[in-house]
């Protein structure tokens, strides 16, 4: 549950101030090996991830749809014990930092969401932001065997504005695929991908996270994406 649609807000953000969030194919041949993606998320949650990452996209300043390039560093922070839903969780702090550039001028941005994981097992629950609450509606893991053409639905997640659960924002579907290595000893790439409903069931959004995942299950991001009908947002690891 990477939703890089958060930074995409921040971006808007900066702008609005100064101006005025693990891809491959999915039908590649088969690889030779099995990888294990539950163990790479797990040593993701456990032992945290920093990279530098170059940003791309659009933004809307005074009415008209501009480009805009930067950096920035991702950061997940390693899990540390918390609650979620009124049960015991780890909890991982996502952040990016940096400077986006438009029009000709630059402005800092930060962004910052927390997912949350069983503590007994590494079931996925949710993640929160300042605006939002996401809650899977059945707790899953990731599966423990992929190889190349793997691809399935994990779940559906419920989202609300805040953790009272009182007012519906919409339903999220995860979904994976894995595409074989380009060299049969490699990584093999795993797609991520969040198709984001609003309470009509309405697509509004789509976000795509790319990660490597090698034989030693040491999951690294690669790239991210979100597409709404405000612009797009690209983050690639450096």
């Amino acid at each position: 549950m990477r939703r890089v649609s958060n930074l995409y807000f921040a971006v808007v953000g900066s702008f609005a101030i100064a101006l005025s969030a693990c891809g491959g194919n999915p039908n590649a041949a088969t690889a030779s090996g099995t990888f294990n993606l539950q163990a790479g998320y797990a040593n993701l949650v456990n032992m945290g991830l920093t990279t530098n990452v170059a940003l791309s996209g659009t933004v809307v300043v005074n009415g008209n749809s501009t480009p805009f390039n930067g950096t920035g560093t991702l950061t997940f922070a390693r899990a540390v014990s918390a609650t979620f839903n009124n049960s015991a969780a780890l909890a991982q702090t996502e952040t990016i930092s940096g400077t986006v550039t438009a029009a000709g001028q630059s402005a800092p941005f930060s962004s910052m969401q927390t997912d949350y994981y069983a503590s007994n097992g590494g079931a996925v629950l949710g993640q929160s932001t300042t605006n939002e609450y996401d809650v899977v509606q059945s707790p899953f893991t990731y599966p423990t065997s992929v190889v190349g053409g793997s691809a399935g639905n994990l779940g559906t997640v419920s989202r609300y504005t805040d953790s009272s659960m009182g007012v519906s924002l919409g339903t999220t579907q995860i979904s994976y695929a894995v595409s074989a290595p380009v060299d049969p000893a490699g990584p093999v790439s795993v797609q991520f991908t969040d198709k984001i409903y609003d309470t009509q069931n309405a697509l509004i959004e789509t976000d795509m996270t790319t990660c490597s995942l090698p034989s030693s299950s040491v999951l690294s991001f690669v790239s991210a994406t979100a597409q709404t009908s405000s612009g797009t947002l690209s983050v690639t690891a450096q």
